[in-house]
């Protein structure tokens, strides 16, 4: 028997949140539940970005530097900076993250040069990344490893969630979970098991969501 040769699988958030009401069982209920539904599709999103970096969210921005700028704003869509280089003749050298607490000690932040440390201050409105030495011309450029956020989800027929397909069954899930510990008369054995389903497969999704490569921690030992 013939397979059917396409590789486009999808659930919209209508299919999402079908497939989770099902999962809950018992009577449907209608009315705010869709709404009721999206927001907390969307503070699964955010949960799961408290757990680790999803590769899908990870892009690389090349922007170019200016002579005595220290800092440079990259955007409220940023969660965090992952890795920094700066682009000098065809080359890219590898900056050291440092803290802010390290950035604030460095005595001479004025000082101009090639960059080869960064601090990242995550705001509320956004992230920052500070770098040391102050770019000392205008031809290098940084490139940035970034984390944004997830896109919103506002509509439930004509939207997909911003996830891999590969984290569509951990979603339906953890959505049957949410609305169930919201919907009347669910008992709580089966809150329990749509919680530990969900949670089962969830970290079956983050743990293949890796990088392949291998490597080594290296402990930076500061001298006292």
């Amino acid at each position: 028997m013939a397979t059917s040769g396409t590789f486009n699988f999808s659930l919209d958030i209508d299919e999402v949140i079908q497939e989770a009401t099902e999962m809950i069982g018992g009577e449907e209920t209608l009315g705010h539940e869709p709404k009721s539904a999206r927001r907390s599709i969307n503070l699964l999103l955010q949960d799961w970005q408290n757990r680790g970096v999803l590769l899908w969210t990870a892009d690389t921005t090349t922007v170019s530097v200016s002579t005595s700028v220290t800092a440079y704003d990259l955007g409220s869509t940023v969660v965090d900076v992952l890795e920094v280089v700066v682009n000098r003749d065809e080359t890219d050298l590898q900056l050291q993250r440092i803290s802010m607490e390290e950035y604030l000690r460095l005595p001479r932040k004025g000082q101009t040069g090639r960059p080869s440390q960064y601090a990242v201050r995550r705001g509320q409105a956004g992230v920052t990344v500070y770098l040391w030495p102050i770019p000392e011309n205008t031809t290098d450029l940084l490139k940035f490893e970034k984390v944004r956020y997830m896109e919103d989800v506002n509509k439930s027929a004509i939207q997909t969630a911003d996830i891999s397909r590969r984290f569509l069954p951990c979603l339906t899930a953890g959505l049957a979970y949410q609305l169930s510990m919201k919907r009347p008369g669910v008992e709580g054995g089966r809150i329990q098991f749509l919680k530990a389903e969900y949670e089962e497969r969830l970290a079956r999704a983050m743990s293949e969501d890796r990088e392949r490569a291998s490597y080594y921690l290296k402990p930076r030992l500061n001298r006292v």
